[in-house]
């Protein structure tokens, strides 16, 4: 079970600074060299085979491709659904996004926690979703100015949610849709969000892999000595001390998002990644749940999604755009 999750949730953040030292020793050259070796290998391979997933998608086995559109057509009211509420739970919490981000109790957080109540209400309704992308893309800046560009770059993820819904919009069961106004996809932007989500996803993952693991044996160490993860003694590995624990764990950490954001093998590395991102949810509670629900829609959609294709980019147009349709068909029956 390697550690997929933030040790800065559960620890006292401002006792481990991130060792930005630690970049010019072994301790990140060697996880970094094999993390790009195993992730230019992969897009070898991945090539090779003529850039076919080894998991078959939702086509291969068999799904009309109608109603490939209309699944593909629900993922963005799930991914909007799913961060909502984080962000409804930042919001009422005085945090930006996540548990370590603290906002101050004065005008400017109280400022920031609406923007996010505001934006889980419109990704919740299918409101204005556009706008609210916006805003979430808005805070995140924001955010990356009162923290620092590293600590939100941990959570890249948030602006790839931000271009996602403000290119596809919120889909079905909106009430922009409803109202006809700003509900349709940006297709010009369309071949860009998938990816540009997936990229911005992996980063997180990889940059996490540094700030917590890598650059921060301190922190993992102590977060170690409260949740003891490391395994590997009770496999009759006892001589991988929590300190080589955390060693590993960070490669694969960033071997896992250097590989999404590589593009290759999408559907098997969502398939993998499940395990290690669910383990810990009956370990460290709601916490962990609510901080990695925007993860699990976007594996949700990478899963369906898998390779990056023109026909996927087009399916997911029409598929809004079938329901846009039949409401407009119902709308004239009556």
């Amino acid at each position: 079970m390697f550690m997929l999750l933030h040790e800065r949730w559960f620890t006292e953040e401002w006792r481990f600074p991130v060792q930005f030292n630690q970049a010019l020793t072994s301790g990140t050259w060697i996880p970094l060299g094999i993390a790009l070796g195993i992730t230019a290998l992969a897009v070898v391979v991945w090539r090779a085979r003529g850039r076919r997933e080894v998991v078959p998608g939702p086509i291969e086995l068999g799904m009309k491709w109608e109603n490939y559109q209309e699944l593909l057509s629900w993922m963005p009211l799930v991914i909007g659904i799913h961060t909502a509420v984080t962000l409804l739970v930042s919001g009422v919490s005085l945090k930006l996004f996540v548990p370590n981000l603290d906002l101050p109790a004065n005008f400017l957080g109280a400022l920031f926690g609406l923007v996010q109540i505001a934006v889980a209400l419109s990704f919740i309704y299918g409101a204005l979703t556009r706008f609210g992308a916006i805003a979430l893309a808005v805070a995140w800046l924001g955010g990356a100015i009162w923290f620092g560009p590293m600590r939100l770059l941990e959570h890249a993820l948030f602006l790839g949610i931000a271009f996602f819904l403000f290119t596809a919009g919120r889909g079905p069961l909106a009430f922009d849709m409803s109202l006809e106004r700003l509900h349709r996809p940006v297709e010009r932007l369309m071949p860009y969000a998938v990816p540009v989500l997936r990229v911005l996803t992996g980063l997180s993952i990889a940059i996490v892999a540094f700030t917590e693991k890598l650059w921060n044996v301190p922190m993992g160490l102590a977060f170690l000595a409260e949740h003891p993860f490391n395994f590997f003694p009770a496999l009759g590995f006892s001589g991988i001390g929590d300190r080589e624990f955390l060693l590993i764990a960070g490669t694969v950490e960033l071997t896992f998002g250097l590989l999404l954001m590589s593009g290759v093998f999408v559907r098997l590395l969502i398939l993998v990644l499940w395990l290690p991102f669910n383990l810990t949810l009956p370990l460290l509670g709601w916490s962990e749940l609510v901080g990695h629900l925007p993860i699990y829609g976007i594996m949700g959609l990478l899963l369906i999604w898998g390779e990056a294709r023109p026909e996927s980019d087009q399916a997911l147009v029409e598929g809004v755009a079938g329901h846009d349709g039949g409401a407009r068909r119902a709308k004239a029956e009556r």
